[in-house]
């Protein structure tokens, strides 16, 4: 079970430096990463996940149309880069000729994911999707998880889940299932000791070391 941001797509990296961008265009310090990532993993209504929109419109008296039009003219050419994550197609395809069932768990809603994994063709690797959104709450609850688990009729215990942040990995381990977590660009200093195994890249990952062939 993959987690979506950081980790199917490195969209984290490419959104904390839009909105870096967006704080200098209008005179405004920008976001930190500390403070950035203390948000990782967490649904966007959670009320500890940081709010920029609400920052940036008190700091540079502009409305939340300019705010929004401003950081998506950074975005774009961030999004358009980016790249699958290290590890992931090699994962696809080890779980496709072990016959292992895919699924993403993620705090982001659907409408996002597809967004991304649609014009990629990547929507058919995945059997299920379960996202927070619409009375499901995000990660760290494991709400995500165990809806996963329920749909491809998984023992939790069998799943083994990939992250890349704390509240990622507390929400995999509050499910009963295994967990990798991955470092990325921006996690590097977040810790991810609750995972099972803390790898520099997915790269690293055998799926037969973790399921019987």
């Amino acid at each position: 079970m993959f987690d979506f941001d950081g980790v199917v797509l490195d969209t984290e990296t490419p959104l904390f430096e839009a909105w870096r961008l967006a704080y200098r265009h209008f005179g405004v310090e920008p976001i930190g990463l500390a403070e950035w990532c203390e948000s990782l993993g967490r649904a966007d209504d959670d009320p500890l996940v940081l709010d920029p929109v609400a920052r940036l419109r008190r700091a540079a008296g502009v409305d939340e149309a300019e705010v929004h039009r401003v950081r998506r003219s950074f975005s774009a050419d961030l999004f358009a880069q980016m790249e699958l994550g290290a590890g992931v197609a090699s994962l696809l395809d080890q779980a496709d000729a072990m016959g292992i069932g895919i699924a993403i768990a993620s705090s982001s809603e659907i409408d996002w994911i597809e967004r991304h994994l649609g014009p990629r063709g990547l929507l058919d690797r995945f059997e299920v999707i379960s996202c927070a959104g619409g009375g499901v709450p995000g990660k760290p609850d494991p709400t995500v998880y165990e809806r996963a688990c329920a749909a491809l009729d998984a023992d939790p215990r069998a799943c083994l889940a990939l992250e890349d942040s704390p509240n990622g990995t507390f929400a995999a381990k509050a499910a009963g299932l295994r967990c990798i977590a991955t470092r990325t660009p921006i996690n590097q200093d977040l810790d991810l000791s609750h995972a099972d195994r803390v790898v520099d890249s997915l790269e690293a990952v055998r799926l037969v070391e973790w399921f019987s062939a």
